[in-house]
Order: C-alpha cells, then structure tokens, then sequence
C-alpha cells in the first residue's frame, strides 16, 4: 500500500524583528494571524526568522509549494513595492563569508538544499522594497499602510500556487 501524505503550501515570513522595515515578513505573518486570514485546508502561514537554515525543515516530500516573504533591495522596485518571483528568475548579490544561522541568503539556502539532496517543493518569493532597515523595532508607516495589501497578495498567491 503506497504511504498517504497530506501535501501542504506553506507561507513562510522570513525577518529580523530588529531591524525595522526588515522585519516585513514576520509583520506580514503576525497580521494574517492576528485577522484570522490562514485558512488551514489551503495553507499555513510560518514565521522563521532570520535563521534560513530553519527552512530545510520544509523541503520534503509532504511540501507542495512555498511562498516566501522577504524584505529585499530589488532593483527596479521603490520602496514600499514588491515583486514576485521563482528563485530561478535572479541572482542574488548579496555576499556572505558562509552560511551560518546569524546570517543568510534565502538563495543560497535553496541552493544548499538542491546541491544536499533535498526535495525542492515550487517555490515563490515575494520580495518587498524596505524603505528603511536599521536598527530599531517596529515597521515604517509606509509598509504599515501596505501590510493588508501584502497579505491579501501573498495569500492569493499561495493558493493559486502549487
């Protein structure tokens, strides 16, 4: 008898709380909770923090598809808008001396976890431009205004994904 798995999409907020507008995808996470917009028979929205190693977890075979929500300087992009997109479609710049839990780079995960041997469920990003990251809680007025928006947004786009 072959096994049953329960294939799940995952919305993944992806942030450093300290670090003001960075912290988008958490806020993002915390307001789909907090206005009960998660519908659990479509998917689960996660908060991971700035530990990306933590996302290995989701790559396996029960993973239908992801969408990750990130702060991200894109070129283009103003801030307070936002873009998404599949890991294939850019490259990242950002430079990193390894790949530790105290730093990351959501590309670069990805790429471990090809190289590794992991299974790697669709993934999408949704990128959205900071206004500012600095040190300091809470989040600009102007990606305030937009979090409902960003929301409304990803969750449409997982559901629709996968």
């Amino acid at each position: 008898m072959a096994p049953f798995f329960t294939f799940m999409k995952y919305l993944i907020g992806i942030g450093n709380y300290s670090m003001y507008d960075d912290s988008v995808g958490l806020r993002l996470i915390e307001h789909i909770h907090t206005h009960h917009l998660e519908n659990d028979s479509k998917f689960r929205a996660i908060e991971i923090g700035g530990n990306l190693l933590n996302l290995l977890t989701y790559f396996n075979e029960e993973t239908d598809a992801i969408l990750f929500v990130d702060a991200g300087r894109i070129e283009g992009l103003s801030p307070g808008e936002y873009l998404l997109f599949t890991p294939n479609e850019v490259d990242t710049t950002k430079e990193l001396k390894n790949i530790s839990t105290h730093e990351g780079d959501l590309m670069k995960v990805i790429e471990l976890a090809r190289t590794t041997g992991y299974k790697i469920p669709e993934i999408r990003v949704m990128g959205i431009a900071p206004l500012e990251v600095k040190n300091g809680i809470g989040l600009s007025p102007l990606l305030t205004a937009h979090l409902h928006h960003y929301a409304r947004t990803a969750i449409d786009a997982i559901v629709q994904f996968g």
